[in-house]
C-alpha cells in the first residue's frame, strides 16, 4: 500500500505561486545538483505521479522533451505512470512515453484507491487545486516541502486557506549549499 505524498516548491513565506500562478521563484535556487541527487532516491520509491490539468500541461511541455535531457531526474520522471485530473482534457500525451490516464472524478477517492493498489508511493507535484482537494479531504499522508530562499509576500498558498493539520511528525530535513531547504512531514 503506497502513501499519497504532496511535494511542493514553496517560498519561505509559504507560497507555491504568485498571484498570477507564476512559479519562477524557484529560480532563486542557483544550483539543483545536490537536491536532484536526493530526488533520484525519492523517485525510486514512487509508482505514480498525479497532476492537475495546468501542471500536466507545464510538465508535458518540458519533461518528455529535449529541453530536459540534461536533467539527471528526467528519465525517472518520464518513466513514472501518470494520472491527470481534469474535466476538460480527454487525453494526456507525454511525448514518446506512455500517455497519462485522464480522470474527471473524485480525486481523493481515486488517488486513495490507486495508492492502495500501488507497490510504491503516489506523488502530487504542483497542482494546487488538486492538492487543496486532497488536503481538505484528509487524503494526504506526507508533505515534502522544497523551500526556496525567497519571499513572495502574496500569491497562492501551498495549503488551502483555513486548513489546519494539527501536529505533524518531521521525517527528515536537509539544507543545501544553494539555499534550498527540504522538510518532509507525516500528517498524523
Amino acid at each position: 500500500m503506497g502513501k499519497i505524498i504532496v511535494q511542493q516548491l514553496v517560498t519561505i513565506d509559504g507560497f507555491a505561486a504568485d498571484a498570477e500562478g507564476d512559479i519562477s521563484f524557484f529560480e532563486s535556487v542557483s544550483d539543483w545538483t545536490q537536491s536532484d541527487a536526493d530526488q533520484l532516491t525519492f523517485l525510486d520509491s514512487l509508482s505514480l505521479m498525479a497532476l492537475g490539468r495546468k501542471t500536466y500541461r507545464m510538465f508535458a511541455g518540458y519533461w518528455p522533451t529535449e529541453q530536459s535531457s540534461a536533467e539527471i531526474i528526467a528519465d525517472k520522471v518520464n518513466a513514472l505512470d501518470k494520472v491527470v485530473f481534469s474535466r476538460s482534457l480527454d487525453r494526456a500525451p507525454w511525448g514518446d512515453y506512455p500517455a497519462g490516464r485522464v480522470v474527471a472524478g473524485d480525486a481523493a477517492q481515486t488517488l486513495r484507491a490507486l495508492a492502495d493498489d500501488a507497490p510504491g508511493d503516489v506523488v502530487v507535484w504542483g497542482s494546487l487545486t488538486l492538492t487543496d482537494q486532497l488536503f481538505q479531504s484528509g487524503g494526504v499522508d506526507e508533505v515534502r516541502w522544497r523551500v526556496c530562499p525567497m519571499a513572495l509576500g502574496g500569491g497562492r498558498r501551498a495549503l488551502p486557506v483555513g486548513y489546519s493539520t494539527g501536529a505533524m511528525r518531521l521525517l527528515r530535513s536537509k539544507t543545501y549549499d544553494s539555499g534550498l531547504l527540504t522538510a518532509d512531514y507525516a500528517l498524523l
